[in-house]
């Protein structure tokens, strides 16, 4: 089967690691999968080399302008250029064709895209979207300017897919309630890949013993800092149980924007000697410094996205705290393979890390039962079945 995988992204965070996943469990099924993107954008390549810092990535050429554009751009000519694109996707998609027989489209959903759809509809080439975020969505980084207009693209878009991936059921709901119909929408949270996570590398001491950890129970997170993951709450909850007499600590492997304003609350608070900033780190490093954790803390994330880091925490087998919000709810159950709590409630995430430091067995059955459900329901060989599933429908 010949499948044309069509993105928009610059690949350079954890968009890169779901592209190449979905790609590599494609070609293991026997697919051919040829890759388009953007002009200097090559998710293949760079596969495991991104750091856990999407700033920070060295850019140059295309790919400079590209970021240059989409920083200083006003959001209102951005959003034409968005809509622009879709000559540039058209003429690509319409050459690889040309190129030979094509068994269907999968491609990442990005605003006012319709190009793909006009093409596979004119063709009779089935189209797989897979969506991350729709039109409306909150809290999305760049806010929107021409949401009408927008909204009238992805209805002519979403309505001419064969079918539609979304990484959580909030998405689902919200194209739902847009009046997409429910039995051409699969949620299909984030994945890992199997091979990757069937031996458990081990604790490296020497690094616990250089970033101070030695002798402590490290709570801690792994990711780009964005505001919504209100790292702030992580921070002061290490300082409650600090005071209580815990010998505990948090490890922040990764940077963002809003790292300076955590290292001022760390310092207000007289933490220093309790959090730890790694900075950015290597995609190919993150694992040994998430070997260092406890317990793996999501202190808020946000309504709509599937954090992949969770799947790669559940794959090492480490006891995870996280709010009670869609994606999380989609993939954990509170007490089998996580301890829940509700939304910026502080005093609920303290309790919950409370509990597992007291409590070795519990940290223990939590995180194994979280790596037996990532590597029984979610990973990429399993969404690239579905995917294909759902080519063979449209096909027939």
């Amino acid at each position: 089967m010949r499948i044309l995988y069509h993105h928009r992204t610059q690949g350079r965070g954890a968009e890169g690691v779901h592209i190449v996943s979905i790609v590599r469990a494609l070609e293991g099924h026997g697919c051919e999968v040829l890759l388009l993107s953007p002009p200097g954008v090559d998710p293949l390549g760079e596969a495991g080399n991104a750091p856990v810092d999407k700033s920070g990535v060295e850019l140059s050429g295309i790919r400079r302008l590209f970021k240059w554009i989409s920083r200083h751009l006003p959001n209102l000519l951005f959003e034409f250029l968005e809509i622009g694109y879709n000559l540039a996707a058209w003429r690509r998609l319409q050459e690889a064709m040309k190129k030979g027989p094509v068994d269907g489209v999968y491609e990442r959903y990005a605003f006012f895209m319709v190009a793909s759809a006009w093409l596979c509809r004119r063709r009779g080439v089935p189209l797989i979207v897979e969506a991350n975020e729709v039109s409306g969505i909150p809290d999305r980084a760049r806010p929107q300017v021409m949401k009408r207009l927008c909204d009238r693209f992805e209805h002519y878009y979403l309505s001419r897919a064969s079918h539609i991936f979304t990484v959580s059921s909030y998405l689902r709901d919200m194209m739902v309630d847009k009046g997409i119909d429910p039995e051409r929408i699969t949620v299909t949270p984030n994945a890992i890949d199997p091979q990757q996570y069937r031996e458990l590398p081990p604790r490296d001491p020497t690094l616990a013993r250089d970033l101070g950890l030695e002798d402590r129970l490290v709570f801690g997170f792994v990711g780009w800092f964005d505001e919504w993951d209100r790292l702030d709450i992580l921070i002061r909850a290490i300082g409650v149980l600090r005071d209580e007499g815990l010998p505990v600590a948090a490890l922040l492997v990764g940077d963002g924007a809003v790292r300076p304003r955590l290292e001022a609350q760390v310092a207000d608070l007289g933490l220093e000697d309790a959090v730890v900033f790694t900075g950015a780190v290597p995609r190919s490093e993150v694992r040994r410094y998430t070997q260092l954790l406890d317990v793996a803390v999501f202190s808020h994330s946000n309504d709509f996205g599937s954090p992949v880091v969770l799947f790669e925490f559940m794959a090492l087998g480490k006891p995870v705290i996280a709010p009670r919000l869609p994606p999380i709810l989609d993939v954990l159950e509170d007490g089998r393979d996580a301890l829940l709590f509700d939304r910026l409630d502080e005093t609920a995430l303290q309790d919950r890390m409370r509990a597992l430091a007291h409590d070795a067995p519990l940290r223990r059955r939590i995180g194994e039962a979280g790596r037996d459900k990532v590597f029984s329901r979610y990973t990429w060989p399993e969404t690239a079945r579905q995917i294909l599933q759902r080519i063979h429908e449209a096909r027939a």
